[in-house]
Order: structure tokens, then C-alpha cells, then sequence
């Protein structure tokens, strides 16, 4: 994933992002006008989607980290146990991130899974490093989910990160 680390805007990368109409009949009430999807995200629109997630990630910016996730968002961060329900609380959590001050991301393993027109995961094993921070080196593995909001851009809205069992810190 060489790409990733690409300088993106995360706004004109998430605002191109365009989707492919599919519909599906489902029996349930998804859509109650006519039981249809309205879109399907494709596989190349959630991977820009998701670069520009990692080139975020990689900026170290907290504020522009921070404005990844939505205002409801649910998560484990790999630095803190507890679940994390409250949005202020992981804002602090990114600000944290952010002062590790990793300078170097390498994503071992990625796999995305598209799930509706309006959500998808984005799997990761990432190994960081830092030359300023405290903390060296770190590989995580991540889950994040990302749901598409009313104004057409996707954002996190629950992310599960874990440090990698046995690796070196």
C-alpha cells in the first residue's frame, strides 16, 4: 500500500468520492420507500476514502485526526482499556496519538470489506515508528468502521486498535 503515503487533502479525497448505484431487494426495512439500497460504495472509492484516513493518521495533526471520527463514535484505543463511549474523552485519545509523534507508518496487512452503501471496515496491521516521540516503535492492529454522513463524506464511527501480540515495542 505504497500510496498511502501520499500528501491527500482529506476533504477533496473524501469529497470526490463517488458511488455506484446497485440495488437489492431486501424484505426488511432498510429503505422504506422501496425496499432498495440507495448506493454502493466501489472498492477504488473506499480505498480513497481510506488513504486519505492513513495520510491523516500519518500528519500527526490531532486536530485533523480528530475530525476523521464521527461525533457519535465508539472505540478502543490502543492506549487506554476502557471502552470509549464519550466524544471528548476520544478526542483526547487522538490528541494522544498525535503527541507520540510517529513519523513513519507501514501497513503490513489491509483488507477492506464493503458492506452497504452506506458502511465499510477497514482492517490494518500497521508497524510506527518515531525519531522525537517517547515511544520508538509500535505495531497495531486496527478495525475502524466507516459510515457514510448526510453531507456524502465517511467517517469513522467505531474503531477497535490493539497493540500486535508478541511484537517489540
Amino acid at each position: 500500500m505504497q500510496h498511502f503515503l501520499k500528501t491527500l487533502s482529506l476533504a477533496a479525497a473524501l469529497g470526490a468520492v463517488s458511488v455506484t448505484t446497485a440495488c437489492h431487494r431486501y424484505g426488511d426495512d432498510r429503505d422504506k420507500h422501496d425496499g432498495h439500497t440507495a448506493a454502493v460504495i466501489s472498492d477504488a472509492d473506499a480505498a480513497k476514502v481510506t488513504d486519505a484516513t492513513v495520510a491523516t493518521w500519518q500528519s500527526m495533526d490531532a486536530a485533523k485526526i480528530d475530525a476523521l471520527y464521527a461525533p457519535d463514535v465508539v472505540g478502543f484505543d490502543v492506549a487506554a482499556a476502557p471502552l470509549s463511549t464519550d466524544r471528548a474523552n476520544w478526542t483526547k485519545l487522538q490528541q494522544g496519538f498525535a503527541a507520540m509523534k510517529f513519523d513513519h507508518a507501514t501497513i503490513t496487512q489491509s483488507k477492506t470489506q464493503i458492506l452497504d452503501g452506506e458502511d465499510f471496515v477497514f482492517s490494518s496491521v500497521t508497524n510506527l515508528t518515531s525519531t522525537a516521540g517517547s515511544v520508538k516503535a509500535l505495531s497495531i492492529r486496527c478495525t475502524d468502521v466507516f459510515r457514510k454522513q448526510a453531507d456524502g463524506t465517511f467517517l469513522i464511527v467505531n474503531e477497535h486498535c490493539s497493540a500486535v501480540p508478541g511484537a517489540k515495542a
